[in-house]
C-alpha cells in the first residue's frame, strides 16, 4: 500500500513540474513576442571645457563719504542769533554761515576801554608830576649837600643838617613812589590792551565765516539754540577734494586685497570699474577692515553717505573654466558631467579652485580642453546617471541657461 502512494506521489509531482516547464515556456514566448521599451535618454546642451583664470570676488556694501567734510562749530559760547545757508547750499570761502549773539562781548570790550582811559588819564597826570619832583630832588640835594660843608666848618648846627637830609629823602622818595606808580599804570594799560584784543577776537569768533568753497551738507542747530565750543552748528563738505567709497571687510576676505586691487561699484545693474586706494586693519569698532577707493566724485551721481554695492577681487585662480551651470554638487564632493563622442556620460569629480557668478575654474586628471560637459540647472544634472546614453542637441563654446 505505502508503495503505491509513493509512485502515487512522485507522479503528481512529475505533473505539476511538467504545467509549471509548460507556463515558463509560454511567457517566454509571450514575452519575445512582446516589443521591448525604448531606453529613456536624455536631451541635454554641453559647452566646452576652456583653460584660463576667473576673478574671484566678494560683494560688500561701501558708503560714500566726502574726502573733506568739516564740522562748523562756534569757538565761544552765546545763542545763535542767524544763520544765512540752508541744506544744500553752496557757499564760497569767507562768506558768512553764522551770526552769534556779540552783545556780551562788545559789552566787556566797551568796559575795558573805559578802564584804559581812566588808567591813561592817571598815567597822563603821574607823568605831569615827574618834571616838579625831579626839581624838588635836585634842588634838596644841592641843599643838603651845602649843609653837609657847612655842617663840617661848624657854620651850622646838627638839627639844620638834619633837617635839610630829610627834606632831601622826602623828595627822593616822593619821586621814586610816583616812578614806581607810572610803572604800574603803563603795566595795568598793557594788561587791559591785551585782553581788549583777546575781546576782539572772541568778537570776530562771533562771525563764521566758510573756510572754503563748498556746499552745506547739514545743519545741526536752528536760530535760538546755544552754540557752545566743539558743538556742531553745521556741516560742509568739499567737493573739488573728491569722495572715497569706504567699506568694511571681513577679515578672511581683508588679507586677499591690497591696493590696487581691482573693484567694481554695482548700481541697477551697471557698474563702474576702479580700484581699492588704501586699506586699514581692523580700523573700525566692529574689528573689520577698512578698504577705501578714491574718486573724483560721487559714483551715478548719489548723494554722499549713500551705501552702495562693492565688489572686490581677491583672487584669479588658474585652470580649466566651465560656465557655473556645469556644477553638480552632491555631499561634499563636486563633480561635472563630461559626455563623449559616442554620446555617453561620465560622472568626474572635479576640485574647485574658485567660482563666481559666471564660471567654475577646476582641476581634474580626467579632463581636458576641449571636453564637453552638460549644462542645465542642478535638478537636471542629478538626473543623469554615470554611463547613461544622453542625446545632444547643442554643442557650444560657452553658454548659460535660463
Amino acid at each position: 500500500m505505502k508503495k503505491k502512494q509513493m509512485i502515487f506521489l512522485l507522479l503528481l509531482i512529475l505533473v505539476l513540474l511538467a504545467g509549471m516547464i509548460f507556463l515558463v515556456r509560454k511567457r517566454k514566448l509571450e514575452l519575445a513576442k512582446m516589443r521591448r521599451p525604448v531606453q529613456y535618454r536624455p536631451v541635454v546642451q554641453v559647452v566646452s571645457v576652456k583653460k584660463g583664470a576667473i576673478d574671484v570676488s566678494v560683494k560688500y556694501l561701501g558708503e560714500i563719504i566726502p574726502v573733506t567734510e568739516t564740522q562748523i562749530a562756534s569757538k565761544v559760547t552765546g545763542y545763535i542769533e542767524k544763520i544765512f545757508v540752508d541744506d544744500g547750499a553752496r557757499v564760497s570761502k569767507g562768506s558768512v554761515l553764522v551770526k552769534i549773539d556779540d552783545r556780551d562781548v562788545k559789552a566787556h570790550i566797551e568796559s575795558i576801554e573805559a578802564r584804559i582811559e581812566a588808567a591813561q588819564g592817571n598815567l597822563e597826570a603821574l607823568e605831569a608830576k615827574l618834571p616838579g619832583l625831579k626839581s624838588a630832588v635836585y634842588t634838596n640835594r644841592g641843599i643838603y649837600e651845602r649843609n653837609r660843608i657847612l655842617y663840617r666848618n661848624k657854620a651850622i648846627g646838627k638839627e639844620e643838617l638834619d633837617i635839610s637830609k630829610k627834606n632831601f629823602e622826602l623828595a627822593l622818595s616822593e619821586l621814586k613812589a610816583t616812578e614806581k606808580s607810572i610803572w604800574a599804570q603803563k603795566q595795568m594799560i598793557a594788561s587791559l590792551k591785551a585782553q581788549k584784543r583777546a575781546e576782539e577776537v572772541l568778537l570776530s569768533y562771533t562771525t563764521i565765516r566758510a573756510p572754503f568753497n563748498g556746499i552745506v551738507q547739514r545743519r545741526e542747530l536752528s536760530e535760538g539754540d546755544i552754540a557752545v565750543p566743539g558743538k556742531p552748528i553745521l556741516s560742509i563738505i568739499r567737493p573739488d577734494a573728491g569722495v572715497k567709497v569706504v567699506v568694511e571687510v571681513a577679515p578672511e576676505d581683508f588679507v586677499k586685497i591690497k591696493p590696487g586691487t581691482s573693484a567694481k561699484l554695482i548700481l541697477s545693474g551697471k557698474a563702474i570699474t576702479t580700484k581699492v586706494s588704501s586699506l586699514y586693519p581692523a580700523a573700525s569698532p566692529s574689528s573689520l577692515g577698512i578698504c577705501n577707493i578714491l574718486l573724483e566724485k560721487a559714483p551715478f551721481g548719489l548723494p554722499y553717505h549713500t551705501r552702495i554695492e562693492v565688489e572686490i577681487i581677491t583672487e584669479k585662480p588658474k585652470g580649466l573654466i566651465a560656465p557655473s551651470q556645469c556644477l553638480l554638487r552632491q555631499g561634499n564632493i563636486n563633480f561635472v558631467i563630461k559626455v563623449d563622442d559616442k554620446g555617453i556620460a561620465h560622472k568626474i569629480p572635479v576640485k574647485i579652485l574658485g567660482t563666481n557668478e559666471k564660471h567654475i575654474c577646476f582641476a581634474s586628471s580626467h579632463l581636458r580642453e576641449g571636453d564637453f560637459l552638460v549644462i542645465a540647472r542642478e535638478s537636471r544634472l542629478t538626473r543623469i546617471s554615470d554611463g547613461q546614453s544622453v542625446e545632444v542637441t547643442k554643442r557650444m563654446q560657452e553658454a548659460s541657461i535660463d
